[in-house]
C-alpha cells in the first residue's frame, strides 16, 4: 500500500572517539578509539550539502540532524562554542526559508571531559529554545557506568546541571535489564532530574552488539513497557513514540520513530557519506563510488545512492501489514529489523508486531478525532499534476528537436557524467538491467525525486514488469511515485496479464466492483487502499472515454 515517507534524517559524526567502553555499541569498536576529528570547513560544508539535498529532492519536507559520536564532548570545547550556535542559526533559517520542520539533536553520554560544555548547552538552550534537543542514552546493562554503577552519580549530576535546555530526551535501549528494573525507575530517577521526553531504541546486531542482541527483549515487552510508562509519567512529560503515533494516526503522514525515513545518511569525520547510520566501518551501506560532502554533485549522487535504503523503508515484510490501518505511516515497523534472518527475528517476535500495534491501538483510541488524509492527498495530487505537466513539456521538447532524451545506455560507462545530465528536466530512456548497481525500481525513485520523467513507449510496461515485478507496479498503483507519470490503462493491462500477482487479483476484483456499483471489498480488508481504488476508477474513466 502507500507509504508516507518524507523525512531527511542526517547523522553527523564529527568524531567517533568515545570515553566509555560499553559492551554493546552499534559503532565498529575500532572507530571508538580513533582520534580523528572533523575540521570546521568539512562540518560547515556538511550543512551546505544537507540544504542542497533538501532542495533537490522534491519529496522531502522535514529535516532532522543528529550530532553524535563516539562522544561529542571529546572534541575541543572551542569547536562547539563556534559551531553549535552557528548550526542552530542555520537550521532556524531553513525553517523560515523552506517552511520545513528542522530539528537538531545533540547526542551525549553526559560524561563530560570539560565542564564548560554545561555552560555552552545552557546558553544555546536559553537562546534557541526548542531548536535543540539533548538526547541522552540509558543502557543499564552494558557496562556503561562501570562496576556497581560507579559513573552513575556523575551522569546524574550533569543531567541536573543542564537547566537551559527545554527538551531533554531519554533514549532507553530496550533490553532485559531495562525490563527488569521497570518503568517506575525511569520516573523516579530521570523525570525527577529534568527529563522532559522519553523514547526507546531496539537493539540490532551491528558493531559490538551482535552477541548483546541475544539479550534483547521482545516487541511485546516493549509495548508493555511503553504503556505502563505512559500511565506513570507526570503531565508535561512526553513519550515520543506515543506522541508521533497520535499525530500520524490522525494525519496519515510520516512517522519518524521506527526509522522509516526517506534518508538515514551518516557523515563521518572525514566527510565521507554512507547510507544507514546504524551500520559503521565495514558494515556500512556504501555508495556505488565513494561520496564526500566535498563533491559538488553531492545532492544528485546522494539521492541516487540512497534509493536501495529508500526502497527498504517502503517494504512491509510482514503479512499483518497488509490489513493494518496504521501501515501507511508505520511502514512495517522497526526499519533495522526488516532484514533479520528468521533465527534472529524469532528472538523478538512475540507479544506484538515490529510496529508495536498494541501501542498504536492505544494511541488511536485515546486521541480525539479520526484519520483525515485530506491534506496529504491534496499534496500528492498537486505533485501528480506537476509531474504530468513536466512530462508533456519534456516530451514536446524532444518531439520538436529542442532537446534529446537521456539514454541510460549512453552514459552507463561514465558515472560522473550521468549526474551532470540532470541540470534540467529530462525524458529518460531506461536500459535493461542495473545502472551503476541500481535496479529499475531504485532508479525510478531517483527520477521521481529529481523531477525527471520516463520514456514509457508501449513495450516499456512489459520490460518494467520483467525488471521490477509486482513490487514496481505496487509503487505505481499505490502512488509511491509522486511525480512520475504513467499511462493508467497500460499499467492495468500489464497487471491484468500478470494474473499470478496478488495485486492483479485485487485490482481485477476492485474494478469489477466499481463497474457493478457494488461495495468495494478493498475498503473492508483493512489497511489503506485509497490510492489503489482511485487508480482503478481512473482506469475505468479512461476506458469509457476511449470506447
Amino acid at each position: 500500500m502507500h507509504n508516507a515517507l518524507d523525512m531527511l534524517n542526517v547523522c553527523i559524526a564529527p568524531t567517533r572517539l568515545c570515553n566509555l567502553s560499553c559492551t554493546h555499541c552499534y559503532v565498529d569498536p575500532a572507530l571508538l578509539r580513533d582520534k580523528s576529528m572533523m575540521d570546521e570547513g568539512t562540518y560547515r560544508e556538511s550543512f551546505q550539502r544537507i540544504e542542497e539535498l533538501f532542495c533537490r529532492d522534491k519529496k522531502v519536507t522535514k529535516i532532522n540532524v543528529e550530532l553524535l559520536g563516539g562522544e561529542l564532548t571529546m572534541m575541543p570545547l572551542q569547536f562547539w562554542e563556534r559551531n553549535l550556535p552557528w548550526t542552530l542559526k542555520t537550521m532556524k533559517a531553513w525553517e523560515t526559508l523552506y517552511d520545513a520542520e528542522a530539528a537538531l539533536i545533540w547526542c551525549t553520554n553526559l560524561i563530560f571531559k570539560d565542564p564548560g560544555y554545561i555552560d555552552l548547552l545552557n546558553s544555546v538552550g536559553t537562546e534557541f529554545g526548542y531548536g535543540i534537543d539533548i538526547f541522552v542514552p540509558w543502557e543499564p546493562d552494558t557496562n556503561r557506568f562501570l562496576k556497581n554503577d560507579k559513573l552513575l552519580p556523575r551522569y546524574f549530576a550533569t543531567l541536573e546541571a543542564i537547566t537551559g535546555i527545554k527538551r531533554k530526551t531519554l533514549c532507553i535501549t530496550m533490553s532485559r535489564g531495562v525490563i527488569e528494573r521497570g518503568p517506575q525507575f525511569i520516573v523516579d530517577e530521570f523525570v525527577s532530574r529534568g527529563i522532559t521526553d522519553i523514547s526507546c531504541d531496539m537493539l540490532y546486531p551491528a558493531g559490538s552488539g551482535k552477541s548483546y542482541f541475544l539479550k534483547t527483549c521482545t516487541y511485546g515487552d516493549v509495548s508493555d513497557y511503553l504503556l505502563e510508562l505512559n500511565s506513570l509519567v507526570p503531565q508535561g512529560v512526553t513519550i515520543s513514540p506515543l506522541v508521533e503515533m497520535r499525530t500520524a494516526s490522525r494525519s496519515g503522514e510520516h512517522y519518524h520513530y521506527p526509522g522509516n525515513d526517506s534518508y538515514d545518511i551518516e557523515i563521518e569525520p572525514n566527510g565521507q557519506v554512507t547510507f544507514n547510520s546504524s551500520y559503521t566501518g565495514n558494515e556500512s551501506i556504501f555508495p556505488t563510488q565513494t561520496l564526500s560532502v566535498h563533491d559538488p554533485l553531492f545532492s544528485a549522487k546522494a539521492i541516487f545512492n540512497n534509493t536501495p535504503e529508500y526502497v527498504s523503508r517502503h517494504r512491509m515484510p510482514y503479512q499483518a501489514c497488509g490489513t493494518c490501518k496504521f501501515a501507511i505511516t508505520c511502514s512495517g515497523g522497526w526499519a533495522w529489523h526488516k532484514d533479520l534472518d528468521p533465527n534472529m527475528s524469532s528472538l523478538i517476535a512475540s507479544g506484538d508486531c515490529a510496529g508495536l500495534k498494541r501501542v498504536w491501538d492505544f494511541a488511536d483510541e485515546t486521541t480525539v478525532g479520526r484519520l483525515d488524509r485530506a491534506g496529504y492527498l491534496r499534496r500528492t495530487e498537486a505533485r501528480r499534476r506537476q509531474g504530468g505537466m513536466t512530462k508533456r513539456l519534456v516530451t514536446t521538447a524532444v518531439a520538436k528537436g529542442k532537446d534529446v532524451p537521456l539514454i541510460e545506455d549512453c552514459v552507463a560507462g561514465n558515472y560522473d557524467k550521468y549526474f551532470t545530465e540532470f541540470d534540467r528536466a529530462r525524458l529518460v530512456a531506461m536500459k535493461p538491467g542495473k545502472l551503476f548497481e541500481k535496479r529499475w525500481v531504485e532508479r525510478l525513485f531517483f527520477y521521481d525525486a529529481i523531477g525527471a520523467q520516463i520514456d514509457d513507449y508501449p513495450g516499456w510496461y512489459v520490460e518494467a514488469a520483467d525488471e521490477g515485478g509486482e513490487e514496481l507496479y505496487r509503487h505505481i498503483v499505490y502512488g509511491n511515485f509522486h511525480f512520475l507519470e504513467f499511462d493508467p490503462v497500460a499499467v492495468f493491462n500489464e497487471i491484468r496479464y500478470r494474473g499470478e500477482w496478488y495485486l492483479s487479483k485485487l485490482m481485477m476484483r476492485t474494478i469489477q466492483e466499481l463497474e457493478g456499483c457494488l461495495p468495494v471489498g478493498a475498503e473492508t480488508i483493512g489497511g489503506s487502499h485509497e490510492e489503489m481504488i482511485q487508480f482503478c476508477s481512473q482506469v475505468i474513466q479512461m476506458r469509457e472515454r476511449a470506447a
